[in-house]
C-alpha cells in the first residue's frame, strides 16, 4: 500500500496557493496517519486548467503509477490541485473508481467517490473552478491589453527598448544604435549569422547578458528532454537577428492579440520594408533549396560540447552531414568531427529495427522469471513482518513511558533505534514492490515491442520512421576519436534498457556493450558473394586487398598472397580473430565448407592443405559427437 502525494502551483511565488513545501509537509503527515509509505509528485509552475495531462509531466507520472498498481491511495491539498478542469476531473475520477483508490484531501478527508451528493459537489466545484480560471484569463488579457494601448511595457521588453518611470515604453538609445546596425548590415548582404558572429566578436551583449544572473531552460520538442543554459552565456544567433529584422516593432508597429498599436519607431518604415524584401532575396538567391527529412533530428549529441547536431545537405550531396551545432557561432567551434548523414541513419536504423536481435534483447531483459517472483513475494512479506513488529515494539515504548513504567530518557534510544530500523526496512520494502511491478508488467512490455518490430517490417513512410526511433530512443552521443580515426557512440534508450556503446571504424562496428564483438551489418546480411575478378589480358585475375578480396596475406614489403584453405571469409587473414569468425559464421553458416570447415573462397581441393583442413575438421566434429553420445549414455542410465 503506498500514497502518492500531488502537489502543484501554478507559480513559484507566494500567493492564495499553498506553497509546494507545505503541501508536501501535510501530505507526508498525512501518510504517517494512515501507516502507508508514499511517493511525492509535484508540477511547479504547472496550470491545472489544461486538458492535457502531458501539460503537467508529474502528473502523468502519477497517473501511470495508478494504472500500474503502484499506488492505492492518493493525496492532494485540495481538489483544484488536481484539476480545474471538469474534463480532467472526469477523467481522474474514473481512473480512481476503475483502481480501487483511496481519494484524501486535506479539507475534506476521505472522498468518497460512490457517493453520489460528493460527487456531485466534486464536479460542481471543478465547474466553478474553470469558471474563476477562465474569469481570470479574461480580466488579465483585458487589464495587458488596456497597457499596450496606452503604451505601457509589459513582460521581456524587445532589444532597443526599454520602460521609463511611469512604465511607459521607450526607445533604448544605446541598444537602438545596434538595432540600426544590424539593418544595415542585412540591407548590405549579409546573412544573418554573419551578423550574429560580428556582434559577438565586438562583445555586444545580448538582452540575456545583462540581466546576468539566472538560467534559461529550454526544451528538445523531438525528445522533450531541458537543456538550462545561464543567461550570461547566451551569445547572438542566427535566429534572433532574423527575428528582430521581421519584428514590425521596430518600424512603430506593436503586434499584440491579433491588433496593431503605435509605439515609438527605432526604423523608418521604409528601411523596414526594404529588409524584409532583402531576407526573401537572399534565400531566392541561395540556390535550389534541398527538402531532406532528418531521421535522427533532435536525437544526436555532440560528445565534445554536448550541444545538438544538426543536418545539413545538399542536392550535390557535397554536403552531407550532421554538424555540432557549435559551429554555426564563431569561436565556439568544439572540434568534433560531422558524420555522414546517409551513414548514421543506417547505422542506427539497421542496428536496431532491421532483423531480430535488438528484439532478443528486449525479451531477454524483460523476461519474466517464476522463481525470481516467487522468492520476491516472499521477501515483501518478511520485511512487511519487521515493519509492523518495528511499528509495535515502538507503540509499547510510548505505551510505557506514558504508564510511567519508563522513563523519556530509558525511552529514547529505543524509538531511534527503531525509527532507523523502519526507516531501513521502507526503503528496502520500496525497492522489492519496484522490483516486484517491473517483473509482472514483463509479459505485457514484451508483448509491446514484439508487436511493433513486427509491424517495422511493412513500414515505408518517413514520418512511421521517425515515430518508432524517436519512441525507443532517448538521445545518441557521438564523438570523434582522432587516435583511433573512429567515431565513438553511446545510445540511451527510453525503455528500461542499459545505454549501448559503441565503435565505427571505416569499414566495420564495434558493440562494446558487455564486450560483444559485432561485424558490420552489410556483412552479417548479405548472401555469399564472389570475389573481386578482373581480366587482365584475356586472363581473369582475382584480385587481393579490400574488404571483399579473396583471403589473403600481407606481408612487411606490403607484397600480398592469397591463402587457401582458410576459415577466413576474405580479406586480410591477420585481421580476423577466433571470436570474429565464430560470430561471423553463426549468422552465416553458409559461407563454409561443411566437409572442412574452411571458407569457400579459399577452398582448393587440388592442394594437400584442404585434405589437413579437413582432416583436422572432422576429428573435432567426433569428438563433439563423442561428447553428446556420452551425455546421452549418462542421461538414459539415470533414467
Amino acid at each position: 500500500m503506498k500514497l502518492g502525494i500531488y502537489c502543484r502551483i501554478s507559480k513559484a511565488k507566494e500567493g492564495n496557493d499553498l506553497s509546494i513545501p507545505d503541501q508536501k509537509q501535510k501530505g507526508i503527515e498525512k501518510a504517517k496517519d494512515l501507516g502507508l509509505q508514499y511517493e511525492l509528485y509535484i508540477d511547479e509552475g504547472k496550470s491545472g486548467a489544461s486538458d492535457k495531462i502531458e501539460d503537467r509531466p508529474e502528473f502523468e507520472r502519477f497517473i501511470a503509477d495508478i494504472t500500474n498498481g503502484t499506488l492505492s491511495a492518493v493525496y492532494a491539498y485540495d481538489q483544484s490541485r488536481f484539476e480545474r478542469n471538469p474534463q480532467v476531473r472526469w477523467l481522474i475520477k474514473n481512473i480512481f473508481k476503475e483502481n480501487n483508490i483511496h481519494y484524501y484531501t486535506e479539507l475534506d478527508g476521505e472522498v468518497d467517490l460512490n457517493d453520489p451528493q460528493a460527487e456531485f459537489f466534486g464536479d460542481l466545484l471543478s465547474v466553478i473552478n474553470k469558471y474563476h480560471v477562465t474569469l481570470t484569463k479574461i480580466k488579465v488579457k483585458s487589464a495587458l491589453k488596456t497597457r499596450v494601448a496606452s503604451g505601457k511595457a509589459h513582460s521581456i521588453l524587445p532589444y532597443g527598448y526599454k520602460k521609463n518611470d511611469n512604465g511607459s515604453l521607450i526607445i533604448n538609445e544605446e541598444e537602438a544604435d545596434i538595432i540600426n546596425k544590424i539593418y544595415d548590415l542585412s540591407l548590405s548582404g549579409m546573412g544573418t549569422r554573419s551578423v550574429a558572429n560580428l556582434l559577438n566578436e565586438n562583445g555586444v551583449l545580448t538582452r540575456y547578458n545583462k540581466i546576468k544572473t539566472g538560467t534559461i531552460k529550454t526544451k528538445n520538442k523531438y525528445t522533450g528532454t531541458f537543456t538550462v543554459t545561464d543567461k550570461k552565456d547566451i551569445k547572438w544567433a542566427g535566429n534572433t537577428i532574423r527575428n528582430i529584422i521581421k519584428n514590425s516593432i521596430y518600424k512603430g508597429e506593436r503586434l499584440y492579440s491579433g491588433e496593431i498599436y503605435k509605439v515609438p519607431a527605432i526604423i523608418n518604415s521604409t528601411k523596414w520594408e526594404k529588409a524584409q524584401k532583402n531576407l526573401k532575396n537572399n534565400r531566392n538567391n541561395s540556390g535550389k533549396k534541398v527538402v531532406h527529412q532528418y531521421l535522427l533530428k533532435g536525437l544526436l549529441r555532440c560528445g565534445v560540447c554536448g550541444r545538438n547536431m544538426y543536418g545539413k545537405t545538399r542536392v550535390s550531396k557535397h554536403d552531407n552531414f550532421y554538424m555540432c551545432s557549435s559551429k554555426r557561432i564563431k569561436g565556439e567551434n568544439c572540434g568534433n568531427r560531422s558524420v555522414n548523414i546517409d551513414k548514421i541513419e543506417a547505422f542506427i536504423w539497421d542496428r536496431f529495427f532491421k532483423g531480430d536481435e535488438f528484439l532478443s534483447r528486449i525479451r531477454k531483459e524483460f523476461s519474466n522469471d517464476d522463481t525470481s517472483l516467487k522468492e520476491l513475494k516472499k521477501q515483501i512479506e518478511i520485511v512487511n513482518s519487521k515493519l509492523n513488529a518495528l511499528n509495535n515494539e515502538k507503540k509499547r515504548a510510548i505505551e510505557l513511558v506514558i504508564k510511567g513504567t519508563l522513563s523519556e530518557d530509558d525511552v529514547k534510544s529505543i524509538i531511534n533505534r527503531t525509527d532507523k530500523a523502519i526507516d531501513e526496512n521502507k526503503e528496502l520494502l520500496n525497492e522489492y514492490n519496484k522490483r516486484l511491478h517491473a517483473i509482472e508488467n514483463n509479459t505485457k512490455i514484451i508483448k509491446k515491442y514484439k508487436d511493433e518490430f513486427i509491424h517495422f517490417s511493412t513500414i515505408t513512410t518517413f514520418t512511421q520512421k521517425k515515430k518508432i526511433v524517436n519512441d525507443f530512443i532517448e538521445n545518441i552521443i557521438l564523438k570523434f576519436d582522432e587516435s583511433l580515426d573512429s567515431y565513438d557512440i553511446t545510445i540511451h534508450f527510453k525503455i528500461a534498457l542499459d545505454k549501448e556503446y559503441y565503435q565505427t571504424f571505416q569499414n566495420f562496428t564495434v558493440i562494446l556493450h558487455n564486450g560483444e564483438f559485432i561485424l558490420p551489418r552489410t556483412i552479417t546480411e548479405n548472401k555469399f558473394r564472389l570475389p573481386k575478378i578482373l581480366n587482365i589480358d584475356g586472363k581473369n585475375v582475382e584480385m587481393l586487398g579490400g574488404d571483399d578480396s579473396v583471403p589473403y596475406k600481407q606481408y612487411i614489403d606490403d607484397s600480398m598472397e592469397k591463402v587457401y584453405n582458410t576459415k577466413v571469409p576474405y580479406g586480410n587473414v591477420d585481421d580476423w580473430s577466433e571470436e570474429d569468425l565464430t560470430y561471423f559464421f553463426n549468422h552465416n553458416p553458409d559461407w563454409y565448407c561443411k566437409e572442412s570447415g574452411v571458407s569457400l573462397w579459399s577452398k582448393n581441393t587440388e592442394i594437400d592443405s584442404y585434405n589437413i583442413a579437413k582432416s583436422e575438421y572432422q576429428k573435432e566434429l567426433a569428438k563433439k559427437n563423442n561428447s553428446i553420445g556420452s551425455l546421452d549414455t549418462i542421461s538414459s542410465e539415470i533414467v
